[in-house]
């Protein structure tokens, strides 16, 4: 079990990225019209009719010809396969209805989550989130998202029609990464949540330094979590890792206290800073999990944190 503390000058760096879904209608998938889709949808729902009964259908292999850019934050989740549908209503206003089967509960969370969610829940799936007119959800093993091109009263309705009708048909409602219940509640925002496998999903929300330094990889997955505590005057990230054994939590732990303890002896405060994403950074290992409270003013609050989690972990 090691504990390691660091204080460096610098700022902090968090980035975003917005997911931008093409219009491209081309199914790029070797999949037979014939094989069988587990969605259903009535000929007409209001004005609106698909465009055509079968979806395009692409897999992890071809969501690039579909998804201008991110495909590769599906594809890092481990999608199995998107059905996009497209409707239309006299008037050629669109609505985009893609479905994301990303082969288990905990990457749907992470595929939903990829954005920050600070708008109002609409009651589908395990969480959603309704916008103008467009809407997303999560459902078991589904991450859904429908857009409407255009703004009126029976274009949202009709969008959150589709999405009832897309939450009736999975059963089961499934459950977020078991890691989440290991975050202590005191602070949280809950709109910047990120579930991530791999160093590139991370650096997309937040930058720890360039190289792989927490060797994140398939047989990981982790959790980055913004809080806020208005009256200590703190606002800080915890990132919470599980690998596969204790042995390479602790190796990971001791690796990146080296490379800090390096950049002190041999960097000056400006170099640090373009190395480095953060200005403060506890580290902490426990079992097969990773703890880094990043950003903290006061040691007594990341002292705390820490120790709540310990405390999840035994239980």
């Amino acid at each position: 079990m090691l504990m390691y503390i660091i204080n460096m000058k610098g700022h902090f760096v968090c980035l975003s990225l917005c997911l931008l879904l093409s219009c491209a209608t081309m199914n790029s998938t070797n999949k037979s019209p014939e094989e069988k889709i587990r969605f259903s949808f009535p000929e007409n729902v209001n004005q609106w009719k698909l465009e055509k009964t079968l979806p395009d259908r692409y897999d992890a292999e071809t969501l690039y010809d579909y998804i201008d850019g991110n495909a590769e934050v599906y594809r890092s989740l481990g999608v199995k396969e998107v059905y996009a549908y497209r409707w239309l209503n006299p008037q050629q206003v669109e609505i985009f209805m893609d479905i994301f089967d990303m082969g288990n509960s905990a990457s749907a969370y992470g595929a939903y989550h990829h954005d920050i969610r600070d708008q109002k829940d609409i009651g589908l799936g395990v969480e959603s989130e309704g916008m103008n007119n467009s809407l997303a959800f999560w459902k078991d093993r589904y991450f859904i998202s429908i857009v409407g091109m255009g703004d009126s009263p029976e274009l949202n309705q009709t969008v959150i029609e589709l999405g009832k009708i897309i939450d009736r048909q999975i059963p089961n409602k499934g459950k977020p990464p078991e890691m989440v219940r290991l975050l202590p509640e005191k602070g949280q925002v809950k709109s910047h949540v990120h579930y991530f496998n791999d160093y590139d999903l991370l650096k997309v929300h937040f930058f720890i330094t360039d190289e792989n330094i927490l060797q994140l990889n398939k047989d990981t997955e982790g959790i980055l979590l913004r809080y806020f505590l208005p009256k200590q005057d703190e606002q800080f990230q915890i990132i919470l890792i599980r690998y596969k054994d204790k042995k390479k939590a602790l190796l990971v732990n001791q690796n990146f206290q080296n490379l800090i303890d390096k950049s002190a002896k041999e960097m000056n405060d400006e170099e640090r800073r373009k190395k480095f994403g953060f200005h403060s950074i506890l580290i902490h290992s426990h079992e097969k999990y990773l703890i880094l409270i990043i950003d903290w003013k006061k040691k007594e609050t990341a002292d705390w944190y820490i120790k709540e989690i310990v405390q999840r972990i035994k239980r």
